[in-house]
């Protein structure tokens, strides 16, 4: 059953446009699928908002209403001619989906032209009972959607006239998907940019090598010169994901971990002993002017 339009909104009966409206607008933005779109309460409350509005703000439907209650108007019917509104969907992609792009069907709960009545709201001279006289009906259909590349969480899709059918055939309003997209076990996203750690040995790290690492779209060859110490970045251009404002590619950034030997034998100690004699080193000699709390 559903509830008094005008408990929905929080105005009185003798309520104005203007207050109607600041009603509608106040209670819109707090419930706003654009905000909430993983709260299925949330967007059930804005529907139910936005089918008050739509009825208390139309001032034939008002009086109807007024008179003979919400039954007279089935689901919120309003004149001929008007647009539906946009309905909202949420879809969650995967980290791959999002590098190439990818087409998803989705269960899209919308008003559409009732078929026993043509759209009507009358079927043999009477109200159509399939649509309590409104001339949509709500079902539940699959829309085909493009996933552009490089899309992020929070981003919206816009479909133009995929939206609530209006009611007794007024146009569609428009559908639009919130996308939210799943984290990847390696690789971490900041924007179009694409961070990643890879290990390579000490030998690598101190000789120089080519080693094949991931990327998003596929491999790619990273060179390590000699020397190289662990936490160092490399960037390789043009492999991150693509980016929505224009044709180009972010890049992917690699963060090298140099990962030591472990379980030495006596034998291998020893080859250890002698490449630190021939390489001595001090790594912590610019220490000593700190000791006592020296600057």
């Amino acid at each position: 059953m559903r509830r008094d339009y005008y408990a929905v909104l929080g105005v009185v009966s003798t309520a104005g446009p203007r207050e109607v409206r600041h009603a509608y607008q106040r209670l819109a933005r707090q419930y706003s699928p654009d905000i909430n779109f993983w709260d299925a309460q949330a967007r059930a409350l804005f529907e139910e908002i936005a089918e008050a509005y739509r009825v208390l703000s139309d001032p034939a439907a008002r009086a109807m209403y007024d008179r003979f209650g919400a039954g007279v108007l089935g689901d919120g019917a309003l004149p001929a001619g008007r647009r539906g509104e946009d309905a909202h969907v949420a879809v969650e992609l995967d980290f791959s989906q999002v590098v190439r792009g990818a087409r998803v069907q989705l269960d899209v709960q919308r008003f559409s032209p009732c078929g026993a009545c043509g759209a009507l709201g009358q079927a043999g001279g009477a109200r159509c009972a399939a649509c309590a006289g409104r001339g949509v009906r709500q079902q539940r259909e699959r829309v085909d959607v493009a996933i552009p590349a490089g899309v992020d969480t929070g981003a919206q899709i816009r479909l133009a006239g995929e939206g609530h059918a209006g009611p007794f055939g007024g146009p569609r309003g428009d559908l639009v998907v919130s996308t939210r997209v799943r984290e990847h076990p390696f690789f971490r996203r900041k924007g179009e940019s694409v961070h990643c750690e890879v290990p390579i040995s000490v030998w690598e790290a101190l000789l120089g090598a080519r080693i094949r690492v991931p990327t998003p779209a596929g491999e790619a060859v990273l060179v390590v010169p000699p020397g190289a110490t662990g936490g160092q970045v490399f960037r390789l251009r043009g492999q991150g994901l693509p980016r929505l404002a224009d044709e180009g590619t972010g890049d992917l950034y690699v963060t090298i971990r140099v990962e030591m030997p472990t379980g030495l034998d006596a034998r291998t100690q020893d080859l250890v002993r002698q490449l630190e004699r021939l390489m001595p080193a001090e790594p912590r000699a610019a220490l000593a002017r700190f000791r006592g709390g020296g600057a």
